[in-house]
C-alpha cells in the first residue's frame, strides 16, 4: 500500500491556471500577498453577490450560492489545492490506496468542529453513508462504493466495488463535507440554516434573501503563512444582491470590498478605476441554457436540436459576454479531457425550421425562465427569443427571483432556464455524471431528466483506468454524444470576472469556481 501526502493526477498535467491575464493584464501579484506581505488579521470583508445560500446541508443542495457558501464553513477529507487544478489533504492528514485501487484508507488529523469538539471517525462514516443515500443530491458520486467503514479511532476505509479512478476528487467535493453526526441527527433543519462543521469559518446569523454573517472558527486545524491559524479575517459578510448595477455602484462607492461576478460591460470600468483591481479568472464553467427533457415540447430530441441550430451564438458573445465568452461544443466546461474536434452547432435557421416541422409542433409555447435583476440573462433570452420564433417556435420570456427559479429547476416545473454550470472538482467525471445520471432519485441528470444508457456504460469504462490515454478518447465520444443529443443549449465557456479594493490581499478564483476566504485579509 502506497501512502499519498498529497495528490497531483496524471492527467491535470497541463491544466489552466486559475487567474489569467487575458486582455486586461491581470497580475498574479494579489494572490501571492500573504507570501510577500506582513499579514493583517482581523477585521470584516463585505462581499456582494448575485447569488444566495439555499441552504447549509451539504447533502442536499447543488446551487453555487449554496456551495461557495458551504466551502467557506465545512471541510471534507481531501480539500483542492490553492489553484483548483490538484488535491491536498483535508480532514485526512494522509490516505493510502491498495494496489487494486480498491480500497482507499484514510487517516484522519487532529481537528475540532466549530463549537470545539474533536472530528471523529463516527462522524466522517455518518457524512459519507448520508452522501451515499439515495435522497442526497450527489448520492450517484457514491455509486461505485461497496463498504464505508470504520478502522479505529484515526482511519476510515472506503471499498469499491469496481475501479473508481476520480474518487479521490469526489472526496474532495462540498458534499462530502464531514458534518457533526449529533448536530445534524438532532435537527437537521437548523444545521442547514447554522451548521456544525469543521472549516475555517462558521455562520453567525443567516437572513435568507439579505446576507448570511461567517465568522472565524476558533479552533480550524489549518494554519496561515504567519504560523497562526487561518482564517485572517474575523468575520464576513455574505451579501445578497441581485441587481447588477447595485453590486457595481456599490463596489465603487466602497459599500463593498469585494464583488462577486462583474458584468462583462463593465469590466473595463472597473480594471481603470485605481483603487479597485480586477481579476479574470478561467474557471470550468459554462453558459447555457437548462432544458427540461421530460416537458413537451422539450421531450423531442429535435426541437432540442432546433433551440441549438437557431441560437446565435456569435450575437451573444459580442452582446453579452464582450468577447470574453468562446463558443462552446460539448455539455461541459472545458476540462482536462475536452475535445476541439467536436464540431459546435452554428446558426442556421433553415435547418432549425426543418427540424421544428419535422417534429410536427404543436404550438406549446417554450417557456424561458430567468433570475429577475439579471442583465445579461435577459439580453441572452431576448437574443433567444428572436432566433427561436424566427424557427417557428412560440416563446415566453418569464422572471423571477433566483432563488424561486432554482427551486423550480429542483422540482421540475420549468421548461427552460438561462444560467450556467460549473465543475465541483477537477475531474470531468463528476459533472458528466452530475448532468446524465438516469436515476429517478437525486438530481435526475441535473434536473434535465436526460437519460441515455450509452453514456452511462461510457463513464463506467472511464472510471476503470488512470491513464488519460485510456481515458481521453471515452470522454470524446461522451461529448458527442451528449451534444448531439441536445442536452441543453451551450452558450458560452466564459471566465468569472470579480473585483475588489486594492486593500484587499490575497484574494483568488479556484478553477471550480469559488474562493478560500481563509487566505484572504484586508491592509486598512
Amino acid at each position: 500500500m502506497k501512502a499519498l501526502k498529497e495528490v497531483r493526477r496524471e492527467h491535470w498535467i497541463g491544466a489552466r491556471t486559475s487567474l489569467l491575464a487575458l486582455a486586461f493584464g491581470a497580475s498574479l501579484v494579489a494572490t501571492l500577498d500573504c507570501a510577500t506581505a506582513e499579514v493583517k488579521r482581523g477585521g470584516t470583508l463585505v462581499l456582494a453577490r448575485p447569488e444566495e445560500p439555499l441552504s447549509f446541508n451539504p447533502f442536499t443542495q447543488g446551487d453555487n450560492g449554496s456551495i461557495y457558501a458551504l466551502e467557506q464553513v465545512c471541510d471534507s477529507l481531501v480539500e483542492a489545492d490553492a489553484s483548483g487544478t490538484g488535491l491536498r489533504p483535508g480532514l485526512a492528514e494522509s490516505w493510502e490506496v491498495s494496489g487494486d485501487g480498491l480500497s482507499y484508507t484514510f487517516k484522519l488529523r487532529d481537528a475540532k468542529f466549530s463549537d470545539g469538539s474533536p472530528v471523529t471517525v463516527d462522524d466522517v462514516v455518518y457524512s459519507w453513508n448520508k452522501l451515499a443515500d439515495p435522497a442526497a443530491a450527489y448520492q450517484f458520486l457514491l455509486k461505485p462504493v461497496a463498504s464505508i467503514e470504520k478502522v479505529d479511532d484515526t482511519h476510515v476505509k472506503m471499498t469499491m466495488k469496481e475501479p473508481y479512478s476520480p474518487f479521490l476528487s469526489v472526496a474532495s467535493i462540498f458534499a462530502s463535507a464531514i458534518v457533526k453526526k449529533a448536530a445534524f441527527e438532532a435537527n437537521a433543519d437548523a444545521f442547514a440554516s447554522k451548521p456544525v462543521c469543521a472549516g475555517p469559518f462558521m455562520v453567525e446569523s443567516y437572513e435568507r434573501g439579505t446576507k448570511v454573517v461567517l465568522v472565524r472558527n476558533p479552533y480550524y486545524w489549518d494554519k496561515g503563512e504567519d504560523g497562526q491559524p487561518l482564517p485572517y479575517l474575523d468575520k464576513v459578510e455574505l451579501l445578497y444582491v441581485p441587481d447588477t448595477n447595485a453590486r457595481v455602484l456599490g463596489l465603487q462607492n466602497g459599500d463593498y470590498d469585494v464583488l462577486a461576478i462583474v458584468p462583462y460591460n463593465q469590466a473595463q470600468a472597473i480594471k481603470d478605476s485605481p483603487k479597485l483591481s480586477l481579476e479574470v479568472a478561467d474557471i470550468y464553467r459554462l453558459d447555457y441554457v437548462y432544458l427540461n427533457h421530460a416537458q413537451k415540447p422539450l421531450d423531442d430530441k429535435r426541437i432540442r436540436l432546433a433551440l441549438n441550430y437557431a441560437a446565435n451564438l456569435e450575437a451573444i458573445n459580442k452582446a453579452v459576454f464582450y468577447g470574453f465568452g468562446t463558443i462552446p461544443n460539448s455539455i461541459n466546461p472545458k476540462m482536462n479531457f475536452w475535445s476541439a474536434d467536436v464540431p459546435t452547432f452554428g446558426y442556421d435557421i433553415a435547418k432549425a425550421k426543418a427540424l421544428v416541422q419535422e417534429a410536427g409542433y404543436d404550438g406549446t409555447p417554450i417557456k424561458l425562465r430567468i433570475d429577475t435583476g439579471n442583465a445579461p440573462a435577459k439580453q441572452i433570452a431576448t437574443i433567444l427569443q428572436q432566433g427561436w420564433q424566427e424557427a417557428g417556435l412560440k416563446v415566453d420570456i418569464d422572471e423571477l427571483d433566483s432563488g424561486t427559479a432554482w427551486n423550480s429547476v429542483v422540482d421540475g416545473t420549468y421548461m427552460a432556464y438561462v444560467s450556467y454550470i460549473t465543475s465541483d472538482l477537477n475531474d470531468d467525471d463528476e459533472l458528466l455524471a452530475l448532468q446524465t445520471d438516469p436515476l429517478d432519485d437525486g438530481t435526475q441528470g441535473f434536473f434535465s431528466r436526460y437519460k441515455n444508457p450509452a453514456v452511462t456504460d461510457l463513464l463506467t469504462q472511464s472510471r476503470a483506468s488512470t491513464d488519460p490515454a485510456v481515458r481521453g478518447p471515452i470522454f470524446k465520444k461522451i461529448q458527442e454524444v451528449t451534444f448531439g443529443d441536445g442536452y441543453s443549449v451551450a452558450l458560452a465557456y466564459t471566465p468569472s470576472i470579480n473585483a475588489y479594493q486594492n486593500y484587499v490581499k490575497g484574494w483568488r478564483t479556484l478553477t471550480t469556481g469559488w474562493w478560500w476566504l481563509e487566505n484572504v485579509w484586508v491592509d486598512k
